[in-house]
């Protein structure tokens, strides 16, 4: 369970690929920017700041100092995260507050993973369900509507529906970073 720490020197080997770290620090960085408020001087900027310190780690320090980036990532999400839990944050109600969390956990996930080793729940979605597709996506033959349901007669579909799908799909998806 605990190996050398960090368990990557540098996250999948490519610290600039797709991370859903990212993800879920573009989740907390837009409900810090939705909640600021001009006229108050408490606006939620010190959870985007932390948020931005742990990207600095993340990107530009642990390729170099995999044990400071690595350690810098996780000790500045566990910051962010504590006042996250502040209850300044429940007075923007429970949507803006549900989203950071959510923002939060994604961060998270993709950082235990690389730091600690750890299979954590959206590496495994991703590896049982979402990996295989990307790689060799399937693609059916044939449109298939659900029972009843009729595509207007303006909309014309490629003549090689499967060509189509596995041109954009599968290359839309191959970036997705999860």
């Amino acid at each position: 369970m605990f190996g050398s720490f960090p368990h990557e020197a540098e996250p999948d080997g490519a610290v600039f690929g797709p991370h859903h770290f990212y993800l879920g620090v573009l989740l907390i960085l837009l409900v810090c920017w939705m909640l600021n408020d001009a006229d108050s001087e408490g606006g939620p900027w010190g959870i985007a700041g932390l948020t931005l310190l742990s990207v600095f780690a993340f990107a530009l320090t642990w390729p170099y100092y995999p044990a400071v980036g690595a350690f810098g990532v996780l000790v500045l999400l566990g910051v962010a995260t504590l006042a996250a839990m502040r209850p300044r944050w429940w007075r923007y109600g429970t949507v803006p507050h549900a989203a950071l969390l959510v923002g939060l956990f994604v961060a998270w996930d993709d950082a235990l993973s690389h730091a600690l080793g750890w299979r954590t729940p959206l590496d495994s979605l991703w590896a049982r369900y979402l990996h295989s597709y990307v790689s060799d996506p399937y693609v059916p033959e044939k449109l298939r509507l659900p029972e009843g349901v009729r595509l207007p007669t303006e909309v014309r579909l490629p003549p090689d529906l499967k060509a189509f799908v596995a041109e954009q799909v599968g290359g839309a998806l191959a970036v997705v970073p999860l």
